[in-house]
């Protein structure tokens, strides 16, 4: 008994050693370090991992593929070969464009989990790539800013209506608009759409969203203005010929350099500058964020909104409907053109809301039988009777005019894009929009391509109301390359003049021999160039060397937009998370 008992206690004490042999090689095994391409788990990247991985270890099968770690490669010509592979492969994969990481990596494919208003972001990734197009285009072909038959030689194809919509940028800005305003008061409503027991939430969300918004908006333009300051230092920036564009001025030395920028970047980002959609004040180091200031003061404009209308509880949402529209009208009415499409954006997503409880409680005027409180106090009223014979006939009206919501969406869908088709940079619209030209607001004729953002302004709205009354007219939205296209244009809409502006403008001077003639002029913020067409080639010199600038200049802005997404706009919101968590004594 004695010797099984010692034999015994020899046989665990051996297993003991073995489990500990073991242990220490896995924690020590160099499998354990992420690869380059392996997002930091936080709260902001989290879903980037699939539901499985909840329930298995992220690296629990590294150990039967994983290189061995550099430190036991051998000094031969071939281990000092694969270990230049090695470390090339870790700084060059990261450059590649995100939807080319599965195929050069081991990580599975992820698929995007969709939501109710993933259409949105598809929505503006279309949009920002439309002003990519714009200022593209019209930059090599200045008369596509007219509208058809603005004059007798405004015959081209892609001026009539819709088509133009290829390149229209500022209907593309006012379709940023009116999305910002729905994403940014989309998840208070919803809440204040479950009664007083949310209000607390409420007013943390709209506190978080006023005090991250202005670092959501500058950090990335912090960043992408200070890589087109030593652009400009460099002397890399080459006039647009064939008509004006407002690149940066080139100092000396980078210190100037940088010193202006500075200068330049903080009258820019002060927040509490007057801001007026009808006469923006641009960037010099990039004259393409107009609109953000813009961005910001629609987006307090929105939360104030939101706060204001918390405590309009009648109708089931009408009530919130109805004064909003107003609100609309008013601005639109006034000629703050920029306002009305955020507050539209508002209106849109209550009423989105609406419809969403409408499929699960059935019909769009059904109220529960249960009164409130407030409500008894009414039951007997004269008021009450009409609202409920009022309740009865708008019913009846819905079911009646149920199978004709197709086409009433169809023509919605047209009429919006017919509206978000005008041109207003000539004289004249166009053959196709001047008869609008009597319904503009006398007031919008007082101000610069007023006329323009008017229409524009109502084409945006009646887009988004569209869009959020059909499922059906959404799900184009939430394929695959224009969900990606949502990821990247905060970032597109950054980079692209900065492509378009230095490696563009150089080849197409150079494959089109379309030389612009420069000269400065001072426009009390930097320089404005002035440029001339001196030479003009032959059309197909002039059409070879537009089609390779494009393809060269369409992959450059992809790869930087994307590098430029995930070095810096997509990490800005973790960024502003964790300075809130600080401020706010909740933890780093």
């Amino acid at each position: 008994m004695e010797a099984a008992e010692e034999e015994k206690k020899g046989l665990l004490e051996s297993r003991r050693d073995e489990d500990g042999e073991s242990m220490h090689s896995f924690t020590s095994s160099p499998t354990l370090t992420p690869s380059p391409l392996s997002p930091s788990i936080d709260n902001e990247e989290e879903k980037f991992f699939p539901e499985s991985d909840e329930h298995e270890p992220i690296f629990s099968t590294a150990t039967q593929f994983s290189p061995p770690s550099w430190r036991k490669t051998p000094l031969t010509p071939l281990g000092l070969s694969l270990l230049l592979l090695r470390v090339l492969k870790a700084i060059l994969i990261p450059l590649l464009p995100s939807p080319l990481h599965h195929f050069v990596t081991s990580k599975p494919h992820t698929p995007r989990k969709l939501h109710a208003t993933s259409y949105l972001d598809g929505l503006r990734g279309v949009a920002a790539l439309i002003v990519l197009h714009s200022h593209f285009l019209t930059n090599w072909f200045y008369p596509l800013r007219s509208g058809y038959l603005s004059t007798a030689t405004d015959i081209y194809i892609m001026q009539l209506p819709i088509l133009r919509l290829f390149y229209a940028g500022r209907a593309s800005v006012a379709v940023f608009f009116v999305i910002s305003g729905f994403a940014l008061s989309y998840k208070p409503l919803s809440l204040l759409r479950k009664g007083s027991s949310s209000s607390g939430k409420v007013l943390e969300v709209l506190s978080s969203s006023v005090f991250r918004r202005w670092m959501r908006l500058w950090i990335p333009i912090v960043f992408g203005t200070f890589i087109s300051a030593l652009l400009a230092n460099y002397a890399l920036y080459t006039p647009v010929p064939s008509r004006g564009e407002t690149i940066p001025p080139t100092f000396p030395t980078l210190r100037e350099q940088l010193v202006h920028w500075w200068g330049a970047l903080c009258v820019f980002w002060y927040p509490w500058t007057a801001v007026d959609g009808n006469a923006p004040v641009g960037m010099p180091y990039n004259g393409h964020l107009w609109t953000i200031p813009i961005e910001f003061y629609g987006s307090v404009v929105v939360f104030a909104c939101v706060l204001g209308l918390a405590g309009v509880q009648r109708g089931r949402g009408w009530g919130k409907v109805l004064v909003g529209a107003g609100v609309v009208g008013w601005s639109l009415r006034g000629g703050r053109w920029d306002v009305s499409l955020f507050v539209g954006g508002i209106v849109c997503a209550e009423w989105s809301l609406m419809l969403a409880e409408w499929r699960e409680g059935g019909l769009p005027i059904h109220t529960h039988p249960e009164l409130s409180s407030q409500d008894s106090a009414f039951t007997n009223t004269h008021l009450t009777t009409a609202l409920r014979i009022s309740k009865k006939a708008l019913t009846a009206l819905h079911l009646a005019l149920l199978p004709f919501k197709p086409l009433f969406l169809a023509l919605s869908l047209l009429t919006s894009l017919f509206l978000l088709s005008y041109a207003g940079e000539s004289a004249s619209p166009g053959h196709f929009h001047a008869f609008l030209v009597p319904y503009t607001p006398s007031l919008y004729n007082t101000v610069s391509l007023g006329p323009e953002h008017f229409f524009l302004a109502l084409g945006a709205l009646l887009l988004l109301f569209t869009l959020s009354s059909s499922p059906t007219l959404q799900k184009p939205f939430t394929w695959r390359f224009p969900q990606y296209l949502g990821d990247i244009s905060y970032s597109l809409y950054i980079v692209h003049g900065m492509v378009l502006f230095t490696l563009g403008t150089y080849l197409q001077q150079r494959w089109t021999g379309v030389v612009g003639e420069q000269k400065w002029v001072d426009d009390g913020m930097g320089m404005l160039v002035e440029v001339v067409v001196s030479v003009e080639p032959e059309a197909r010199v002039w059409w070879h060397g537009f089609l390779g600038a494009a393809v060269v200049d369409w992959v450059v802005v992809f790869w930087a937009a994307d590098v430029f997404w995930r070095g810096v706009d997509g990490r800005v919101v973790g960024w502003g998370r964790w300075v809130e968590g600080v401020v706010g004594g909740r933890g780093r």
